[in-house]
């Protein structure tokens, strides 16, 4: 595919590994704690050390109001993009802009010219200059400003290329730059990165490995193998990963099929394979404990992160669902496809290759095969997982709710379900409850856990 051969370049690959009572918590309310370790930034020049302080301060402050962008193709999800890094001041002046420079048109955020469009143009500005800076501080020997930079760089070219639908030049790009500067990043905070790749079908399904600092333990890391939905990508797990990697886990990030360096395989209600290959492959190394491995999916990697724990016990010690859709989302009829958002539908219909526009029938077909239960994967209040599985959503999530969410929490002997938020779709408030994913993970594959 065209896109997987003009992307991979890109990526600065160093390595090829070839080879019981269920019980909830709601964060609503939680006071925002600072992330432990975290570095304190000190800058020589004044313009920078201010632009850290008050982005960070932000990070920190009510989010100002963003109304619903009206004619915005994209999804709007400032929640999210402000603990990925992204200044919501500096998002909020964009998107003013991206709907001044495209009024008129029917949608703003796709308004452009050159073959690239002035939402990807502004926030890769603002990427650019982010890694201007990061590289100053860099060659200055100030590796924890640099890597706070990179970092927000890094957040600014995921937004570039948001949502990656038959991606133009520009952010095709910006994807790229994206994990270059995500990589750096954990680099400076003295972590590995490698690029792992693995056949798969009839080509290679990839991914990208944080790893611990220091020498394996005897029998080698634990792994945590995690994937996010249909348009985030494999970087966007951002310091959440060395999160995981600071408490001794391997932490793998891949893009699931359909998406980003593995678009090249369609979408398809057995896409949990392309986990499974990494899984087996990195297991059967010596770097890594093969008895001691998570598999973990935020939206719809979710779905394949709950089925595993229940079709793979022998391969996964524990699985965490991040807003995953098991079944509800899948039973959308005919009649009302159209409400589905536009760019959730084109890029269900570029994932999975099925112009539901063109053949609805036959791509709600498509879509009912991922549904757990229409699979008999799970026959509610019959069947039971001896796998852990961590459950965290929002309240009345409109693409996994609560039906969803109780379904997985109920089909395990150790299950756990954590709220944050409400009438969104994914947790709200990530500052809180992702420290208590990688907790929770430490917990589970810990040494004689299971």
């Amino acid at each position: 595919m065209p896109f997987v051969k003009a992307i991979r370049p890109l990526v600065k690959a160093r390595l090829v590994l070839v080879r019981s009572a269920s019980h909830s918590l709601d964060t609503d309310g939680a006071i925002l704690r600072p992330e432990p370790g975290k570095e304190n930034l000190v800058t020589r020049p004044a313009l920078l050390s201010r632009l850290i302080a008050t982005t960070l301060a932000l990070q920190t402050a009510p989010i100002p109001a963003f109304a619903d962008e009206p004619g915005f193709f994209r999804d709007i999800r400032p929640n999210h993009w402000v603990w990925n890094g992204a200044d919501p001041l500096t998002t909020r002046n964009i998107l003013d802009r991206v709907a001044r420079v495209g009024a008129g048109t029917e949608h703003p955020d796709l308004f452009g010219a050159g073959g690239a469009t002035v939402w990807t143009e502004e926030f890769a500005r603002v990427g650019d200059q982010l890694r201007a800076l990061a590289e100053e501080q860099e060659a200055l020997g100030l590796t924890g400003a640099a890597a706070e930079l990179y970092m927000r760089a890094s957040a600014n070219y995921t937004l570039a290329k948001y949502p990656l639908i038959d991606p133009n030049a520009a952010e095709v790009a910006a994807f790229g730059a994206s994990l270059e500067t995500l990589h750096r990043a954990h680099e400076l905070r003295g972590f590995e990165v490698e690029r792992v790749a693995v056949p798969f079908q009839d080509g290679e399904a990839d991914g990208h490995v944080l790893l611990p600092r220091g020498e394996a333990p005897a029998g080698g890391w634990p792994l945590v193998i995690a994937s996010n939905g249909i348009d985030v990508n494999q970087g966007e797990f951002f310091t959440f990963a060395e999160d995981v990697a600071s408490r001794g886990m391997a932490f793998l990030m891949y893009d699931i099929a359909g998406t980003g360096t593995n678009a090249e395989f369609p979408l398809a209600p057995d896409y949990e394979e392309l986990p499974v290959a990494l899984a087996e492959a990195l297991g059967a190394t010596d770097r890594f404990d093969e008895d001691r491995i998570a598999i973990m999916g935020v939206s719809f990697g979710g779905n394949a992160a709950v089925k595993l724990a229940h079709t793979r016990a022998d391969l996964f010690a524990a699985s965490v669902n991040v807003c995953g859709p098991l079944h509800s989302a899948f039973q959308v009829p005919e009649d009302q496809l159209e409400s589905v958002g536009l760019m959730y539908r084109l890029a269900l219909y570029d994932r999975t290759g099925i112009d539901g526009g063109a053949d609805p029938a036959g791509f709600l077909a498509h879509m009912r095969g991922f549904s757990l239960i229409d699979q008999g994967v799970i026959v509610p209040g019959e069947t039971v997982t001896v796998v852990p599985i961590l459950s965290v959503n929002a309240r009345n999530d409109y693409v996994a709710p609560e039906f969803d969410m109780e379904l997985a929490n109920n089909s395990t002997v150790d299950g756990t379900l954590i709220y944050s938020g409400t009438d969104d779709h994914c947790p709200q408030d990530r500052f809180t409850v992702m420290p208590q994913i990688a907790d929770w993970l430490e917990q589970r594959l810990s040494p004689g856990a299971n």
